[in-house]
Formats: C-alpha cells, structure tokens, sequence
C-alpha cells in the first residue's frame, strides 16, 4: 500500500486505512476542532477523514463557555437541530489522543465516551451513512447552556467555515444550532 495520502482518494481506500492502522481510532470532534487547521496544530499525526453525525445527542454552549454535547431529551427528539450533532471524524493515533486529552481537559473538564456515529460523509463529499464508533469528549458536568468565551468566538468560526466549505457541513445547521449561542449578543 501506499503512503497515507495515496490511500485516502476513495472512500474504500479510507476504510482501508482504518482497518489497517487498528491503533488510530476515530474522534469527532465537533466544536472548534472542526477547524482542520487546528487540529493540525494540536494533533500533528491525525487525519480529518469526513463528516459524522451523533444521533441523540444535542449540541451546545456549555457553562464553561465551550462546546459540549449533552443527550437528547424526549422534547428534543422532536426537533432535528436538537436530535443530533454533526461534527469532524478525525483518525487519531496514540499520541495524540493524549496530547488532544490536554487540550481538552481530561478528566477535569470533560471524559472520553466511546459512540456510535455515523459516517455521514467522506472527504470528497459523497454520502457514507455508515455506522462507526468514535471518541468524543463530553463534559457531564457542566451541562446547562452558557455564554461562549471570546477567544473561542473566533477559533469556532473558523471551524464553522472549513467545515461548511471543506467538508459539507449544513451552513444552516450551523447557523441555528451553533452561531445562535453568539450571534446578536
């Protein structure tokens, strides 16, 4: 096979690599490590492979002034901006698993849950709706909605767009689910 970049031009190929790099395992991230620049920076060694979806849970501005996910009520389930979150799978060697651990606060600021996501779609863009497991980072916490700090403001909106224009993020979703949390305040 060859190197990493050669094997994710298809969507086979990028399940190749997955199967074959056991020791990755999958992230989504979904607030401002929807931003590939940042992750980037953070996780040197990872890979945005495309975009996921995480049924039944909601996303919000937690108390903290970050992003979190907190599970759908009965009341949610009847809307679809609040039924599930959408947000970047990412391949994620070991050692950056830990060091993305520091980046998020483990174990003070959030845990790590290991979810059922589904591949919603892979970097080309075509449609996947595959089931997968991922880590993703919640904080059981601090689960009430809140104000976004002002440095994140910025580092959320650049995640926004290069999902939205790298990715296929919904614009709209963003804009009702994410942005309403700082938009006009």
């Amino acid at each position: 096979m060859g190197s990493q970049d050669d094997s994710q031009t298809s969507q086979d190929s990028v399940m190749t690599v997955t199967q074959e790099k056991r020791h990755e395992i999958l992230y989504l991230g979904y607030g401002s490590n929807l931003s590939t620049a940042q992750m980037l920076q953070r996780c040197p060694y990872s890979t945005p492979v495309g975009l996921g979806y995480l049924a039944g849970w909601k996303w919000l501005i937690s108390e903290r002034g970050y992003a979190n996910v907190v599970q759908a009520t009965a009341a949610d389930a009847s809307s679809p901006d609040k039924a599930g979150v959408y947000g970047l799978l990412y391949l994620l060697p070991p050692q950056d698993e830990e060091r993305l651990d520091g980046y998020e606060g483990v174990p003070w600021a959030y845990e790590k849950l290991h979810c059922d996501v589904r591949w919603a779609r892979d970097r080309e863009g075509r449609v996947v709706d595959e089931p997968v497991r991922a880590l993703v980072y919640v904080d059981r916490t601090r689960v009430g909605e809140g104000t976004p700090r002002d440095e994140y403001v910025g580092r959320m909106e650049r995640g926004i767009e290069d999902a939205v224009e790298n990715w296929g993020l919904d614009r709209g979703y963003a804009d009702r689910v994410m942005r309403r949390f700082w938009k006009g305040r």
